[in-house]
C-alpha cells in the first residue's frame, strides 16, 4: 500500500512539518530506511541517525527540533506524542492491515468431550485439550500445544506452538505464552529417607494473572501444596526459571535467564536483569532492581538497586569494580615499593635495638646513646 505523508499524519493524529505529498511505501527502522520509506526517532539522542538517513519521512516526538542543521530540508516530519505507537500504526496500515484471524477447531486437534471451548476460539492441528479444561472466548491454541486436565485459559489468550500447560494451570485474560514454555511442572522438592531422595508430591497450582506475557522456553513450577502465582502485567523473557511456591508481584520485568529458587516473593514493578539468580525464600521489595548476573542471597528493600554476587547496593559494588580495575596498577606499585625497601635494606645493615628486636641502622642509634638527644 502507498500513502502520502499527509494521509499518514491524519492516521496517527500527528502534526505535519514539510511536504505532505511525499509518497511512502513502507515503514522501516532508521538504520534500514531508504527513499520512499518512513522511519521514526524516539528521542533527541538518536537525532544524528536521522540526519544521515536517506528516508523520505520520519515520525518524531513533540520536542524534536526538526530543522536543526544539518537536518535535510526535504525531510517530511510527523510530530506525535508517542513515536513508537504511531510507527506501529503506520507500519500496519502500509502492510495492508492485519490478516483476518481464523477460528474453529481443526479436525486434527484433540479436544476432550468434557472440555469447554468458548466463542471465537482457534484450536490448530495437533493441539491437545484435556478433560474439564476451559478455553475462554477469543483465545488461540497453536499447533502442538498441550493443555492438561482442568486447566483454565481466560479470554483472548494466545498459547504458541508446543507450549505445555500441566493439569490445573490457570491463565487469566489476555495472557500470551510463547513456544516451548512449560507451565505447572513439579517443583524440585525431595526428602532424604533411608539414604534415598524421595519426591515430595506437588499438589499445588500455578496461577498466572491478566496481561502477563511469558517468553519462549521458560519453566514455571506449580506450588508444593498451595499455588505459585505470577502477578498481572508481569513480562517474562525467554529462558526464565521460576520455581515452586514463588509469588511474583504485578508488572515485574524478568529478563532472559533469570532464575528464582523456591518460595521467593517479589513486590510490584520489580526488574531483574539477565542471568540474575535469587536464593530461595528471598523477598524483593516494590520497585527494586536486580542487576545482570547478580546473586541475591538476602532480602532486597523496596526501591533498592543491587549488583554483583553476592548482591550489594549498586554504589558499593561500583566502588569495588573500580578498585578491581586498579589492581594491576596497585600490584605494580607494591612491587616497586618492595624493590625500594630491598635496596634500602642493602645499604643500611640490620642492627639490634635495646629491646632485643632487629631494625635498620640509622641516626636513631646515635640518639639512643645520649638520653639528651644532643
Amino acid at each position: 500500500m502507498v500513502a502520502t505523508v499527509e494521509q499518514l499524519a491524519a492516521l496517527v493524529s500527528g502534526r505535519l512539518v514539510g511536504d505532505g505529498n511525499v509518497a511512502i511505501r513502507s515503514a522501516r527502522p532508521v538504520d534500514e530506511a531508504g527513499p520512499g520509506d518512513i522511519t521514526f526517532i524516539e528521542s533527541e539522542r538518536y537525532a544524528k541517525l536521522l540526519r544521515t538517513s536517506p528516508a523520505s519521512a520520519a515520525i518524531v516526538g513533540p520536542h524534536f527540533r526538526v530543522r536543526r542543521p544539518p537536518m535535510k530540508d526535504d525531510l517530511a516530519v510527523i510530530e506525535v506524542d508517542d513515536p513508537i505507537a504511531a510507527f506501529i500504526a503506520v507500519r500496519d496500515h502500509l502492510a495492508g492491515g492485519v490478516k483476518a484471524r481464523w477460528t474453529g477447531i481443526h479436525p486434527r486437534a484433540w479436544v476432550a468431550p468434557t472440555a469447554r471451548i468458548g466463542a471465537d476460539v482457534a484450536v490448530y492441528p495437533f493441539a491437545y485439550i484435556g478433560d474439564e479444561a476451559v478455553v475462554g472466548d477469543g483465545s488461540t491454541i497453536h499447533p502442538g500445544v498441550v493443555i492438561g486436565d482442568r486447566a483454565k485459559i481466560g479470554r483472548d489468550c494466545v498459547v504458541h506452538a508446543n507450549a505445555v500447560l500441566y493439569a490445573e494451570v490457570a491463565l487469566d485474560d489476555r495472557v500470551e505464552v510463547h513456544s516451548g514454555t512449560v507451565l505447572g511442572a513439579d517443583g524440585f522438592g525431595y526428602r532424604q529417607v533411608d539414604g534415598r531422595h524421595v519426591k515430595v508430591p506437588h499438589t499445588g497450582r500455578l496461577e498466572v494473572g491478566a496481561d502477563v506475557e511469558i517468553g519462549a522456553n521458560c519453566t514455571i513450577d506449580r506450588g508444593t501444596f498451595e499455588a505459585t502465582r505470577i502477578g498481572e502485567g508481569t513480562k517474562v523473557d525467554n529462558l526464565v526459571m521460576i520455581a515452586h511456591n514463588n509469588r511474583i508481584g504485578r508488572h515485574n520485568l524478568l529478563c532472559a535467564q533469570v532464575g528464582l529458587a523456591g518460595s521467593c516473593k517479589t513486590g510490584d514493578y520489580v526488574v531483574m536483569a539477565g542471568q540474575a539468580g535469587i536464593k530461595d525464600k528471598t523477598t524483593i521489595g516494590d520497585g527494586a532492581v536486580v542487576g545482570a548476573k547478580a546473586g541475591v542471597h538476602r532480602n532486597v528493600p523496596s526501591g533498592q538497586q543491587v549488583l554483583g554476587s553476592p548482591a550489594i547496593p549498586v554504589r558499593e559494588q561500583r566502588r569495588l569494580f573500580q578498585m578491581i580495575a586498579r589492581l594491576p596498577e596497585m600490584h605494580a606499585k607494591l612491587r616497586e615499593l618492595a624493590a625500594q625497601i630491598e635496596a634500602i635494606s642493602a645499604v643500611l645493615p640490620l642492627t639490634p635495638s635495646h629491646d632485643g628486636t632487629v631494625g635498620l641502622g640509622d641516626a636513631r642509634d646515635d640518639a639512643d646513646a645520649d638520653p639528651t638527644g644532643f
